[in-house]
């Protein structure tokens, strides 16, 4: 390179070369290289193989897989529950049941989707029945209209006199027949059947097996 005015001439090149080359550099410590995430998972290896040791042996001397307890550290080893059906809050997975769900709000959703597919007309009115902890109703409607053609229940002073000293089935399957009756007086011969959410199971079954006696058609 040209020399600047008024300045010193540069060095030549392989002096200059030489004097970096033979410079005593000042060596900077390197940084660890194992970070806090490595220490991290090797604690959680040490403490997982320590909690196996600790179970792989029973009081007796067997091998098997124990539990230990946290509350109660280094307590007797039992070996794990076989039971399948897992609890927890809120959800009971074992029988499909939501807990968060009342029964009157899963019989309510039951209810809507059985009157998604069941309906009834002039020809084939709808038979529905209703039941509480003391009495049981039935009604035989006309949905298309919305008019009801005949109905019964226990609180009749009519039924009470024939209810007197029968069991709740026997209650229900009389109030079967008694609407079966009316409904044929109006000339409906042929319905079908409305649950209402319940099982298909005790007073209502009675009831349309009730009405199954007395001549109608389901």
């Amino acid at each position: 390179a040209p020399a600047k005015q008024g300045g010193p001439p540069p060095p030549p090149m392989a002096a200059s070369y030489n004097a970096f080359t033979e410079m005593d550099v000042a060596r900077v410590p390197r940084k660890n290289s194992v970070s806090r995430y490595t220490y991290a998972v090797a604690v959680a290896f040490a403490v997982a193989a320590v909690c196996f040791l600790a179970g792989s042996f029973t009081e007796t001397g067997n091998m098997s897989l124990g539990m230990v307890n946290a509350k109660q550290s280094f307590g007797p080893i039992t070996a794990p529950s076989m039971d399948r059906s897992v609890q927890c809050q809120g959800v009971r997975f074992g029988k499909g049941i939501n807990d968060r769900i009342s029964p009157q709000e899963r019989r309510s959703r039951r209810k809507l989707s059985i009157r998604k597919k069941v309906s009834g007309d002039s020809e084939r009115p709808r038979l529905t029945v209703f039941r509480s902890n003391n009495h049981i109703y039935g009604q035989i409607i006309d949905d298309v209209i919305g008019h009801t053609v005949a109905a019964a229940g226990t609180v009749e002073k009519v039924v009470k006199e024939q209810i007197a000293d029968k069991t709740p089935k026997e209650q229900a399957e009389i109030v079967g027949k008694l609407l079966a009756e009316r409904a044929k007086e109006k000339g409906v011969e042929k319905v079908v059947f409305d649950r209402n959410g319940y099982k298909y199971h005790g007073r209502v079954a009675a009831v349309a097996d009730g009405a199954r006696d007395a001549g109608l058609q389901f």
